[in-house]
């Protein structure tokens, strides 16, 4: 079923994302065994999958494409998403979880973050998946970011070390949530 839509008009990815989950998904919520990367064409390096778990923290991720992989991670090896980084731009996205599976509708949101080491804007879209129809088990998500510029004021900050990028702590305090 090749949808295909990183060629059309829509210049936001998340929109595009968005629009393959509505043909998928007809009437109810489409399965994770639906979706195809085929079907996202060059947009999937920006997607994301997690296998949703009843505890919100144990739910794992399934796949993280090449874009927002985190590099705290030595490699991608289904991480539970309470290994991602407080703050981090993967930890952000994945607070919004147990909102999308309570309410069974997608979700999108933006704001800032800090993703390897540099400031962004960024803008995401979560949206369920469900095997059985009953609840959902799965979620789909794509985000897409850019670098923040600063102004001259901005490159005086205290939090900013004059190149566009805020200080992460050393990698080897993880925090957890």
């Amino acid at each position: 079923m090749a949808i295909m839509t990183s060629s059309t008009d829509e210049r936001r990815l998340t929109a595009r994302v968005h629009a393959v989950w509505k043909k998928l998904a007809g009437t109810g919520l489409p399965r994770r065994s639906q979706i195809d990367p085929a079907d996202f064409g060059l947009d999937w390096p920006s997607c994301l999958m997690i296998d949703v778990d009843q505890v919100p923290q144990r739910s794992r991720f399934s796949y993280v494409g090449v874009a927002l992989r985190d590099p705290t991670w030595p490699t991608f090896d289904r991480q539970s998403i309470a290994e991602c980084l407080d703050g981090s731009l993967l930890e952000l996205v994945t607070r919004h979880i147990p909102r999308v599976a309570v309410t069974r509708n997608p979700i999108s949101f933006g704001g800032t973050a800090v993703h390897d080491e540099t400031s962004i804007l960024y803008r995401t879209v979560l949206l369920p998946l469900s095997e059985t129809g009953d609840r959902v088990d799965g979620v789909l998500g794509a985000i897409a970011f850019r670098e923040v510029t600063l102004s001259l004021g901005e490159a005086e900050h205290p939090a900013s070390n004059g190149h566009g990028r805020v200080p992460h702590p050393p990698r080897n305090t993880r925090q957890r949530h």
